[in-house]
């Protein structure tokens, strides 16, 4: 618009008249002796400038500001706090109590305990029976790896052969209650036995819980650790737990490189160890047997946040 504007002023012949008369007012008859061409040439941009400085001056007083013609400044919208979560209904009689958890001993090759590899025994095996119940009763994903090539998540079975789904950390199914409610009690036995580990702060979940069933033959096959970047959720895992939700008797188990560890799959059985490539991991396809497992990460708080 200024341009134009511009424009029209340089073609015009001074006048003592305001701008706004001049614009307005009726045009003189060309002298004798104007080119014709000349004269055509002015009127589009004439028309233009009296079309837009009419469309201004009829505008409502409500698009004007300070200063000149403006446009009506948008309305900032106001962001409505979050909701706050519903409350979970209490769980049933009989079924509110923490279900009883005890240390289970696992040994090497060598007939060592692992140092920092807890293992604790969920006894109420109706723990693990609802959590695969509500696996089955749930959509299922196949298991995905990140691509070697650009790290997006894709399904490679050669790598990876699993079924998936997972439960949010707010989930109100009895299933998963009751379970984060045993998984609580194996946390605090296994800072029992390693106070420091405590040391970013008090047993919290990070991301979603997935539980995953590994067909005959399948399984996640190559080793692998559970940093797998500096990004969230990954930089802040802490602690690996994981539960076997079934009995696994021909193969089957999970293989730490280092500690020079094989576990059986023991329906109940819980294992937690750190997140850290130290403890590097794959799972030990079963030809026969089925496995399914529930897996998550507890996360640490980092200094800033335990100071608040």
């Amino acid at each position: 618009f200024r341009r134009v504007l511009a424009a029209h002023r340089s073609t015009r012949q001074p006048s003592s008249l305001s701008s706004n008369t001049r614009l307005f007012r009726t045009r003189r008859p060309t002298r004798s002796g104007a080119s014709s061409r000349h004269r055509r040439d002015r009127v589009p941009s004439e028309m233009i400038t009296r079309w837009l400085l009419t469309a201004l001056l009829l505008r409502p007083a409500t698009g004007l500001a300070k200063g000149g013609f403006a446009a009506t400044k948008p309305k900032k919208k106001t962001k409505k706090a979050p909701k706050a979560p519903k409350p979970l209904e209490p769980l049933p009689p009989g079924l509110d109590g923490v279900p009883p958890v005890s240390r289970f001993e696992v040994l090497n090759a060598d007939g060592i305990k692992p140092q920092f590899t807890g293992a604790f025994l969920i006894e109420d095996e109706s723990v693990a029976d609802d959590l695969v119940k509500e696996f089955h009763g749930r959509p299922q994903l196949r298991g995905m790896v990140s691509n070697a090539a650009n790290g997006e998540p894709v399904v490679d079975t050669s790598v990876k052969d699993s079924l998936e789904m997972s439960f949010p950390a707010n989930d109100p199914s009895i299933a998963w209650r009751r379970y984060l409610l045993s998984l609580k009690a194996a946390m605090g036995l296994y800072l029992e036995d390693y106070p420091y580990a405590g040391a970013y702060g008090a047993f919290s979940i990070t991301g979603r819980t997935n539980v995953q069933l590994y067909p005959p033959s399948g399984g996640y096959k190559t080793f692998h650790t559970e940093r797998t970047g500096r990004g969230e959720p990954e930089g802040s895992r802490h602690l690996v737990f994981m539960t076997y939700l079934n009995d696994v008797t021909d193969a089957g188990g999970t293989e730490f490189c280092h500690q020079n560890l094989i576990v059986q799959p023991k329906k109940g059985l819980t294992l937690i160890w750190p997140a850290d490539w130290t403890f590097t991991h794959r799972g030990v396809p079963s030809p026969t047997q089925e496995k399914i497992i529930t897996t998550g990460w507890s996360r640490a708080a980092f200094r800033n946040q335990l100071q608040r």
